[in-house]
């Protein structure tokens, strides 16, 4: 069962205490459920393409999913699964806009956010995987240099909306952890493939 294997990231605990904190729990479950839907696309995908989810991470713009021997796939599957988030959370929106509900606004809105966010051609969002898995592997430090950089302008040009301020420093501190173990990552990868393709 793959709900045994999602979790929160701890970033998320001072905007749920917030949510409580103001009595805007309605709101909190708006966020939390967009969230998981839009992670719930990534993990049907992976499991049609007959790839095994290890993990789920909750984040403030969507999620880190861990799939086992995803650099091994093939690239459009790769991709698939990369837009699968952005399409379900592009589909809920859709689907509810016939209808009229309290908190309306509010749930366009995280959606609309949820999907401009992951749209980002950066990584970790959802538009870097998707552009990670059609590039060569030799631009791939490239793409993650560039992230950072990019990152980096987004936290100065949503300086006013603290909430997008605050992810993108997020993003920032990741894409550095990442560039960081960046050659360990591939000599790891390196060797899987080596097991994985001895006779």
């Amino acid at each position: 069962m793959y709900f045994n294997k999602i979790r929160m990231h701890p970033i998320m605990i001072p905007i749920i205490i917030y949510l409580i904190a103001t009595a805007q729990l309605a709101h909190y479950s708006i966020i939390f459920g967009s969230l998981l839907i839009h992670e719930l696309g990534h993990i049907a995908v992976a499991k049609w393409t007959g790839l095994k989810m290890t993990s789920c991470t909750i984040l403030p713009y969507g999620g880190e999913i861990k799939i086992k021997n995803l650099h091994l796939a093939p690239t459009h599957h790769q991709w698939l699964i990369a837009i699968a988030g952005p399409l379900a959370t592009a589909v809920l929106y859709l689907v509810a806009q016939p209808f009229q509900f309290p908190g309306q606004a509010f749930f366009n809105e995280v959606q609309l956010t949820i999907l401009a966010l992951n749209l980002i051609p950066i990584l970790p969002l959802d538009g870097g995987q998707a552009l990670k898995a059609i590039l060569s592997k030799r631009y791939h430090e490239t793409l993650l240099a560039l992230s950072i950089s990019v990152s980096t302008l987004l936290i100065l040009v949503t300086f006013e909306k603290l909430h997008l301020a605050l992810i993108f420093t997020f993003i920032v501190f990741q894409n550095i952890r990442s560039w960081q173990y960046r050659k360990y990552e591939e000599a790891f990868y390196k060797i899987v493939t080596k097991q994985l393709t001895l006779p």
